[in-house]
């Protein structure tokens, strides 16, 4: 199947399609994709293409404590509650506050702390809330994920990778105004 698809989209060729221009007896200059007595062909330009990156692959993590011998399970369940996997994120500032749901509540007592990482790189050292507000991102997927950490820094639990989108307006198409209202 994988095989007849390429060679299928090996058949359809380029998708830009053949352009001729002509001149009436009036002296109007024609333009068509069908030729006619007279018309001659013009070379276009290629047209433009964008090849977006590609997203890193979505690690998971187990959640499970990085030592020798299994720890008391002191948590029951971390996620984000903002963003939702696969959310679009809208803001011009490229500004997020991301926020995870604990269970039971973080025990700052026992000298744990949570750790964001944004796009597999440790976000800011270790902090004693479950939000974290994150500024200037760029435009685009990111990858978020947050662990719980003791005081040694052992990992005691950690959220799924969430994939977000930051979209951003861009300064070359700006959104469009409305009309002003005549009195």
């Amino acid at each position: 199947m994988k095989y007849l698809v390429m060679f299928l989209l090996l058949l359809a060729g380029p998708a830009q399609a053949e352009v001729y221009k002509s001149t009436s007896a009036d002296g109007e200059v024609i333009f068509s994709d069908q030729p006619s007595p007279g018309a001659v062909p013009i070379q276009l330009p290629e047209l433009p293409t964008y090849k977006a990156p590609p997203v890193p692959a979505r690690a998971r993590t187990s959640g499970a404590a990085r030592q020798d011998q299994p720890a008391p399970r002191v948590y029951q369940s971390m996620e984000f509650s903002i963003p939702k996997d696969d959310a679009t994120v809208r803001n011009n500032l490229g500004a997020l506050t991301a926020r995870v749901s604990l269970q039971p509540p973080l025990k700052t007592r026992l000298g744990h702390r949570v750790q964001y990482y944004l796009d597999d790189a440790a976000h800011g050292e270790p902090v004693t809330g479950t939000s974290m507000s994150f500024t200037g991102l760029d435009r685009g997927s990111h990858l978020l994920s947050a662990s719980v950490v003791n005081a040694r820094g052992d990992t005691v639990i950690s959220t799924d990778t969430v994939v977000f989108h930051m979209h951003r307006e861009s300064i070359n198409l700006p959104s469009r105004k409305a009309p002003a209202k005549t009195p």
